[in-house]
């Protein structure tokens, strides 16, 4: 038989979102002693079911500073021999956990996060442990705990912070003369509270991460961060502000920085590609092409001292970050999967062959077409008389890769509607998400589909489409490749 927790102490019992039962204190609303059993007595009957449980405003005692939670009260509950405490639960993934035994009507939670809503219930317990069934449930809100004397009137509602700080502006470059550092500037950002900080992320190895960074605001409404990396490798930064609440600003613009050499090298060495491509102009939109739920997006193309034409990195902003919309060939990218009729905001970034990255192209924002991602034609075929090239250039990092794949219809007849086959050698490899084709995977066996709107290919005409993926070990190439069963060049 389950044994209540002694009167007065706290159950240690692990809650998503609560900090340390320590913290967690009890209001003082006394309830009678109870009679002990008779000797020898076997209670078997539980308590009844506390009376109605609602939320109430509780004081706790003065200065105690409960922070953010919630106050409930119920009405007591009976039994034969005598209630000693109630178990106040808490819902979490469906199921009630005990968070608080109490012997009173009334108990405070603290440690919550605020604005959340949580769900509760109290059972009534026994000297002999029989538990009662449990009261009604109550879902409320996390807010600001009074923290005042019984004797003080009620506090008036304390309003939730959601307002967040604005994005930080004119990210930019500065030379910090320490080696492996990348030196940031900013514009500080306002709140309509305080701004408690700043979140620096880096694109490192085909994704963006929070990185530490030694943060200093001057006297002027400048901001600047350190940020201690790989000497002499480029990387990509944005900056994020917040406030005490937890609120997040708009992500700032990207900015290419190289992390410092110090001391510097006399000069390269023989044969060593330090030089960044050009920066990527006149990004926009083409029209022209039915895309719905998406946009075709094209710049110019740049040059690089290597002579090799450089790759592109396309990203799209987020409400706090950046998506990685893939690597490109050439210089134009069509991006699906969004919402019809809402404006996006893009930057691309030139790549070389040696890792050296470009400014990253001025902010163009393009609206969505009308309409969601249209479904793949259901019954694909190959007119008669065509054949096919297919090219595949991978792009690969510690555990990850991205490929770029090149469907060209060498035929003398239209292809109308495609589906694409081939399986990776290794069962490490997998497609993570693609673009411009519906990807699934089964086993070692990938397929890519066509969309309504790419569904025809001319004859001399060339799709391109692609993944992001992952892998183990190797990452070798698919042998070979086939589109709606024969097998292209």
């Amino acid at each position: 038989m389950r044994r209540a927790a002694p009167i007065g102490k706290v159950n240690h019992m692990p809650v998503k979102g609560l900090r340390p039962a320590s913290v967690i204190l009890g209001a003082g609303l006394a309830l009678a002693a109870s009679a002990a059993p008779a000797v020898g007595a076997a209670d078997t009957t539980p308590p009844s079911a506390p009376g109605t449980l609602f939320h109430c405003p509780l004081p706790g005692a003065p200065g105690s500073g409960l922070g953010v939670g919630v106050s409930l009260c119920w009405g007591a509950a009976t039994d034969d021999v005598g209630v000693t405490g109630y178990d106040v639960q808490i819902k979490q993934d469906g199921v009630f956990t005990a968070v608080r035994t109490t012997t009173g009507t009334g108990s405070i939670v603290s440690g919550l996060t605020l604005g959340q809503s949580y769900t509760f219930r109290v059972i009534a317990r026994d000297v002999a442990g029989n538990a009662g069934p449990p009261s009604n449930e109550v879902t409320q809100a996390a807010n600001y705990l009074s923290g005042m004397s019984p004797s003080a009137p009620p506090p008036s509602p304390s309003p939730i912070d959601r307002t967040p700080p604005t994005r930080p502006e004119g990210l930019g470059p500065y030379s910090v003369y320490i080696n492996g550092a990348a030196g940031l500037t900013w514009t500080r950002s306002t709140d309509n509270v305080a701004v408690s900080g700043y979140d620096v992320y880096a694109w490192i190895d085909g994704a963006f991460s929070k990185v530490p960074a030694q943060v200093s605001t001057p006297a002027d409404d400048k901001v600047l961060a350190i940020v201690g990396l790989t000497p002499g490798r480029d990387y990509l930064f944005y900056v994020v502000a917040k406030d005490a609440a937890g609120n997040l600003s708009a992500p700032s613009d990207l900015v290419r920085q190289r992390a410092m050499v110090e001391p510097p090298a006399a000069s390269p060495s023989p044969g060593t590609d330090t030089t960044p491509p050009g920066t990527p102009t006149g990004l926009t939109s083409v029209s022209g092409m039915d895309i719905p739920g998406g946009v075709f997006l094209a710049w110019n193309s740049v040059s690089d001292d290597s002579g090799v034409p450089s790759k592109y990195d396309l990203f799209r902003q987020t409400d706090h970050g950046y998506a990685y919309e893939g690597e490109n060939g050439i210089p134009r990218d069509i991006v699906s999967g969004l919402e019809g009729g809402k404006p996006y905001t893009f930057q691309v970034v030139a790549r070389d062959a040696a890792g050296n990255l470009s400014n990253p192209s001025a902010p163009y924002t393009a609206v969505a077409q009308p309409g969601g991602t249209s479904s793949p034609s259901p019954s694909p075929s190959a007119s008669s008389g065509s054949t096919c090239k297919v090219t595949y250039a991978p792009t690969t990092w510690g555990g990850g890769f991205t490929a770029t794949v090149t469907i060209t219809n060498t035929g003398t007849a239209a292809i109308a509607g495609w589906k694409l086959g081939f399986s990776f050698p290794l069962a490490s490899q997998r497609v993570t998400n693609g673009w411009s084709a519906v990807w699934t995977q089964s086993g070692t066996a990938v397929t890519a589909e066509n969309y309504e709107w790419n569904k025809t290919i001319k004859p001399g005409q060339s799709l391109y489409l692609g993944f992001n993926g992952a892998y183990s070990g190797e990452n070798p190439p698919p042998a070979a490749f086939t589109l709606n069963g024969t097998t292209c060049s």
